[in-house]
């Protein structure tokens, strides 16, 4: 069904709504404005809704399997309410497991969030088996943006099984952690969204601050953009903060993360520098150690084999085969930091998967150095 479509209906249902409660009121002397107040702020609700992504009939996220014909078991969990309701057994079906495909198009409606199940929820299972405490509020938002896969716990160590770190194995390709992780990178050490190297410790929730806490305390549930009063709320305790993306601006750590020597740089800026640095140590690890050069794509395969060496997929460049495991674990965290907003969800937590994943390739390879990084 197309968008426009979509809000066609809607207008149409609140047209008729309206109609009626004009009727109601205009027969019915008892009747009163506030209790008009419930279907009213359902319209609201509902517009809202129709004009997000999650109600975007059109977008990649609900037609990516036009070709197929539905949207498989693997998939249909988050990209359509059936299978959402299918996963919680809301449907009658077997609860934590997804028992039939969706329909193509099939957006995230209503019934995905407001459902018994899920109001009944007390706690969220991640792919790294963790079980944490949810409230109703926010369950839904934990069991879908919690990715596909884990850092440990999952087909990450599964793959690499007993391949020595700078060894090429078999069964070695890149695990993705998917895309808008946010409730993984948030609970940190709680959730083990990343991959977290041994005899390191690592951040949990992060603690933000009372009021923008939670995933509906920032975010507007229905339109997913921030929650009212909008900017306001983070201008209250950042006034650098006055239009997006002002929140690129703020900057909450003392330490030179990236190691660049600047002290002054906003935490987007620190962690992005990570990235670079990161992806950079990346490149000459591949080139050292598997004796082929990566490279990094913000679209599927994400890694590619970049033969010429320019940084940029050609036709010609597929993707990339020659992994070991400690270049598989580095992927796999740059690819959780940079997709899901890690300077703003969890910078701490993300500092530190990042500059872990320096470190380890330095390990294999002494070329690759972390003069200057600073770990939280």
């Amino acid at each position: 069904m197309k968008k426009s479509a979509l809000l066609a209906i809607v207008v149409l249902c609140l047209a008729v709504s309206t109609g009626v409660l004009g009727f109601m009121y205009s027969t019915k002397g008892d009747k009163t404005a506030e209790e008009a107040a419930p279907m009213v702020q359902i319209g609201v609700m509902t517009n809202k809704w129709a004009a997000s992504a999650h109600g975007d009939s059109s977008s990649e996220a609900f037609r990516h399997w036009d070709k197929e014909g539905e949207v498989p078991v693997t998939c249909a969990q988050c990209h359509s309410s059936a299978g959402m309701q299918d996963y919680l057994g809301a449907d009658g079906t077997a609860a934590m497991t997804v028992d039939n495909p969706a329909k193509v198009g099939s957006v995230v409606d209503c019934s995905a969030c407001h459902n018994e199940v899920i109001q009944n929820t007390t706690s969220v299972v991640f792919p790294s088996g963790k079980e944490v405490a949810a409230e109703p509020s926010y369950a839904s938002c934990w069991t879908c943006h919690q990715g596909t896969e884990a850092g440990i716990n999952g087909s990450l160590d599964q793959k690499i099984g007993s391949t020595a770190p700078d060894d090429k194995g078999e069964n070695l390709g890149f695990v993705n952690p998917h895309y808008l992780n946010v409730a993984g990178i948030y609970l940190g050490s709680e959730a083990n969204a990343g991959y977290q190297y041994e005899g390191k410790t690592y951040a949990a929730r992060f603690e933000h601050a009372s009021g923008v806490q939670t995933c509906t305390e920032c975010h507007d549930p229905h339109s997913l953009h921030l929650a009212d009063p909008g900017l306001e709320k983070c201008s209250t305790c950042h006034a650098e903060v006055e239009t997006w993306p002002d929140q690129q601006k703020i900057r909450r750590t003392k330490e030179d993360l990236d190691g660049d020597g600047n002290t002054d740089e906003s935490t987007y800026e620190e962690i992005n520098g990570l990235l670079e640095r990161e992806l950079q140590a990346m490149v000459t690890y591949s080139v050292d150690v598997a004796k082929a050069q990566i490279g990094n794509s913000d679209v599927y395969p994400y890694w590619f084999a970049d033969k010429n060496g320019n940084g940029t997929q050609e036709e010609d460049e597929k993707q990339y085969a020659d992994w070991t495991p400690r270049l598989m674990y580095a992927a796999y965290n740059f690819k959780l930091v940079k997709t899901s907003a890690g300077y703003i969800h969890n910078p701490t937590y993300s500092a530190q998967l990042l500059i872990d994943s320096i470190s380890d390739l330095a390990a294999g390879d002494s070329a690759i150095t972390v003069d200057g990084i600073e770990r939280p």
